[in-house]
């Protein structure tokens, strides 16, 4: 089912750091056989390593997961999204071995197709993506971190997470060895007019509980969205690079397609 899509996206420094290690792409294929095959593509990296060489890693991903799916057949998405990620650590860890200045470096990865009435992710890290609909909102990914893990033994709460020192540390990454460990997975909800996709760093996602982003999303204007919710992770302190990626579903659609709002679960 063809979908009418609006995607805004953008980046931020924040407030605490030297420069912006974040990437990200938007890519929405002109052609409309193309767009039928392809899909819409919606990349998110943080990078990590410290001087440039987060920033490196970031870039090197996101380039290399675009050119991947843009080479791609469009049969077999989840083939087609697990060898991009594959290609995108194996050019990242690549780099990092050749040049003593990068070595170490990595960089998370989400990546989100929307392509008729379903989405598909590849996830690497702890950037984000969510399903919005109305003022609910699932987390679509699982964070590859070290608070993550505890979350999951029940030994801290989801809150204190939020403020614990360890919160940064992820457990797998793009290019930090030879091979990755991705997810990869079609969403098992189908999409309707009004939801939104959000895919994003934890720069925005950090600064906020879940159901805040759904409201500001529920509620924003399109055109302002990004600079709304950069300025208000900036205003909670930005102590990291903030980068926003929206796609809003315009079409209506037939109601036979359309899942009750009760599958989005709220976090």
């Amino acid at each position: 089912m063809r979908l009418d899509l609006t995607v805004v996206a953008a980046t931020d420094l924040g407030r605490k750091r030297p420069q912006n290690e974040d990437s990200y792409a938007v890519l929405i294929p002109e052609d409309e056989s193309e767009r039928e095959r392809h899909g819409t593509l919606l990349v998110v990296a943080d990078g990590m390593g410290g001087s440039l060489s987060g920033e490196v890693a970031s870039r090197l991903a996101v380039e290399t997961v675009v050119h991947a799916m843009e080479q791609s057949r469009g049969a077999d998405m989840i083939a087609d999204l697990r060898h991009a990620i594959e290609s995108a650590n194996r050019v990242v860890h690549e780099k990092s071995l050749s040049d003593p200045e990068l070595n170490g470096m990595g960089t998370t990865c989400t990546v989100v197709v929307i392509r008729d009435d379903y989405a598909w992710v590849a996830h690497v890290g702890d950037s984000r993506a969510y399903l919005v609909r109305g003022e609910r909102i699932r987390q679509l990914t699982q964070d590859h971190s070290l608070v993550a893990r505890l979350i999951e033994r029940k030994e801290i709460t989801r809150e204190q997470a939020r403020r614990d020192p360890r919160r940064n540390i992820v457990t797998r990454s793009i290019g930090a060895a030879n091979e990755v460990e991705a997810d990869v997975f079609k969403a098992d909800i189908r999409l309707r007019a009004g939801d939104a996709i959000l895919v994003c760093s934890d720069g925005l996602h950090g600064q906020f509980r879940d159901l805040e982003l759904a409201e500001i999303i529920a509620n924003g204007e399109t055109d302002t969205l990004c600079d709304q919710l950069i300025a208000e992770a900036n205003d909670r302190g930005g102590p990291d690079n903030i980068t926003v990626v929206v796609a809003q579903l315009r079409n209506p659609w037939d109601a036979e397609t359309q899942t009750d709002v009760d599958e989005v679960r709220e976090a």
